[in-house]
């Protein structure tokens, strides 16, 4: 009967081992066809763990089939997720792992990156993924490799955060193939206009003074 005892036990932590150790977030971005530099999507899929060393796989896949495209001009992007947790102080520790883009059907669009990680003032933690993927390119998802730190805190709260500083990504469908940069062309144009109706002008006034 022990043994019995013992091995349904062993059978429930295995079980309960290998749930923990991949997890899916479903992220939804909202209207199709928008263009955004900073966008933020709560979750609580990570609620209740606790901070014990653990391995975790995080995939975050977007819903409805959308995507988002990194444009020519998306060069400075980041995809952040932040975890608050129950303590209110700094935790001094950190949250530590690798990540990828990801295509529509879960493959790696990269190689493994290196997360950023950085801990806070009030309890929560943070990695960022920064990818070198060519642009444009259209991602369906991003998978994280964590490993947790040891805390007695737990998770309370989760964000999902894309951040561009250099320019608009977009979510799919409905998007513009490409946006490049501005390379002053624009800047030249306006310039010449300008240089255009100055000299229109002083001749008009030339001929004014002649005629009088």
């Amino acid at each position: 009967m022990k043994v019995c005892l013992f091995v349904a036990v062993a059978l429930l932590t295995l079980a309960s081992s290998e749930a923990v150790r991949g997890i899916t977030i479903p992220i939804n971005l909202g209207p199709p066809g928008t263009l955004a530099t900073d966008t933020t999507i709560s979750f609580s899929d990570l609620n209740g763990n606790g901070l014990v060393g653990q391995n975790l796989s995080v995939d975050f896949v977007f819903t409805s089939s959308e995507f988002v495209r990194l444009f020519t001009v998306t060069t400075d992007f980041s995809v952040l997720m932040t975890l608050q947790t129950s303590s209110s102080i700094p935790l001094g520790v950190f949250l530590h792992g690798t990540g990828y883009l990801i295509d529509s059907l879960g493959n790696a669009l990269e190689a493994p990156e290196t997360l950023a990680s950085a801990s806070s003032s009030n309890g929560s933690m943070s990695v960022a993924l920064l990818p070198t993927v060519g642009r444009p390119l259209d991602f369906y998802g991003v998978h994280l490799d964590l490993t947790f730190p040891t805390n007695p805190a737990v998770v309370t709260e989760g964000q999902f955060r894309l951040l561009s500083n250099t320019g608009p990504f977009g979510s799919g469908p409905g998007l513009p193939a490409d946006i490049v940069p501005d390379t002053g062309s624009t800047a030249i144009l306006l310039g010449l206009g300008f240089f255009g109706i100055i000299l229109v002008t002083h001749c008009l006034e030339q001929n004014v003074r002649r005629h009088y």
